[in-house]
């Protein structure tokens, strides 16, 4: 317990004197609750104030660590999207390149409907795949956000004075 020597004391007044206006004198109490004999330490201990460092420091670190591998998962998950609209996209260049080669070649109306249908299915096809792959990414980060979350969550203390 931390307490104070009585020479601490010693200098104060019994008495409220002249900067103060106070009519009746305040006496200096006679005893305290808690004693006085145990001299006041020259160095305060140092090793609790590390303790709580090295806790703060690894609180800290833990959670940085949490929120990068939350940060990269997401990265990821962002990185493989944006991987796959740029596939999405020369893909549809491509069947657009196509289209207008076969469009060169039209001779008859019927030419025209019959590529015009088979164009729009591929097209169909290629929407119904894309949204496939995009609802697979979102699934994977959905899971790894989740995994992850649960593992940073499980690491934190269930009771703040642990």
């Amino acid at each position: 317990m931390f307490t104070l020597p009585t020479k601490f004391f010693s200098a104060w007044p019994t008495t409220l004197s002249a900067p103060f206006s106070v009519p009746f004198s305040v006496p200096f109490p006679a005893s305290f609750p808690v004693p006085l004999s145990t001299p006041f330490p020259a160095e305060l201990p140092t090793a609790l104030p590390a303790e709580f460092v090295n806790a703060g420091r690894t609180f800290a670190e833990t959670q940085l660590a949490g929120c990068n591998a939350l940060m990269r998962a997401a990265f990821e998950s962002g990185a493989s999207l944006v991987e796959l609209n740029v596939h999405a996209t020369r893909e549809g260049m491509a069947a657009a390149s196509t289209v207008s080669n076969g469009l060169l070649f039209v001779r008859e109306p019927r030419d025209l409907v019959c590529l015009t249908a088979s164009q729009s299915q591929q097209a169909l096809e290629r929407a119904q795949r894309y949204g496939r792959q995009v609802a697979g990414v979102a699934n994977t980060a959905q899971h790894r956000l989740g995994e992850l979350s649960r593992d940073f969550a499980g690491s934190l203390p269930r009771n703040p004075i642990e």
